[in-house]
């Protein structure tokens, strides 16, 4: 009887786990579906920004203001409102990692390349590839290489061969799928870079209202803060393009 007893709670824990094979690959794939449904689940999203540039050296701040559109997973504006000398300059992710730079001194958008995409964005500590909009199954192959009480970690290979990175290490929490922390690793294998999260709940969705971004080799740290968040507002589709890039705003 003792032993029907062990085997059916064994049973209902294995039950209760997340599903894998043998590699845990189907485990890793079904946790980067969820945290991507978590990510992008909204139809569309806009927000003032402000983004503050530290250095951590000796402490001195920059600041920075900008808007944001963004709508489903592969279209985002990016547009600065302060300081005055920033005031205009904008970017544009569009599908197929398309990415466009408008600067109002040469009044003409110009599209990223690749190997531009690993530039520093706006002297942040974000590149344009960090900051560009496209699901993590669709950039990364993810496998599962540890669990804690409240999270998973997943080890997550860019699909790119262009890619800056050699991998990323995700750490997704356990209740709702966001990713608490992103660590990094340059194609030496060195970790580099450290993203951390923040998430709130706007209207029954979980979004990322602070993101900061820490370089380590520079010792310098780059904070976004949304703020004024509005979520499936129907935002038009003729909001993200070039044309509209380089308007008047």
């Amino acid at each position: 009887m003792k032993t029907k007893i062990i085997i059916s709670i064994i049973g209902l824990l294995y039950l209760n786990s997340v599903s894998t094979d043998a590699t845990g690959q189907e485990n890793a794939n079904t946790l980067l579906s969820k945290t991507d449904h978590t990510m992008f689940g909204v139809k569309d999203k806009s927000a003032d920004v402000k983004m503050v540039m530290i250095n951590l050296k000796n402490g001195k701040q920059k600041v920075k203001e900008a808007t944001l559109l963004q709508k489903g997973t592969n279209k985002k504006l990016f547009r600065y409102t302060y300081p005055k000398s920033d005031s205009g300059i904008a970017t544009l992710s569009l599908p197929d990692n398309q990415v466009y730079l408008y600067l109002p001194l040469f009044k003409k958008p110009k599209k990223i390349t690749n190997l531009a995409q690993s530039n520093a964005f706006n002297h942040s500590d974000f590149s344009f590839q960090d900051m560009a909009t496209k699901s993590y199954a669709e950039k990364y192959t993810p496998q599962l290489i540890g669990t804690t009480d409240t999270s998973y970690v997943l080890k997550l290979k860019p699909k790119d061969d262009n890619s800056t990175y050699s991998y990323l290490v995700a750490t997704i929490n356990k209740s709702h799928y966001y990713p608490e922390k992103i660590a990094y690793y340059n194609q030496k294998g060195q970790k580099v870079k450290v993203a951390v999260y923040h998430f709130k709940k706007v209207e029954n969705y979980w979004i990322a209202d602070v993101v900061s971004m820490t370089d380590l080799k520079k010792n310098h740290e780059t904070k976004i803060i949304m703020s004024n968040i509005k979520i499936n507002r129907g935002l038009n589709d003729d909001m993200f393009t070039v044309k509209n890039l380089a308007a008047k705003q």
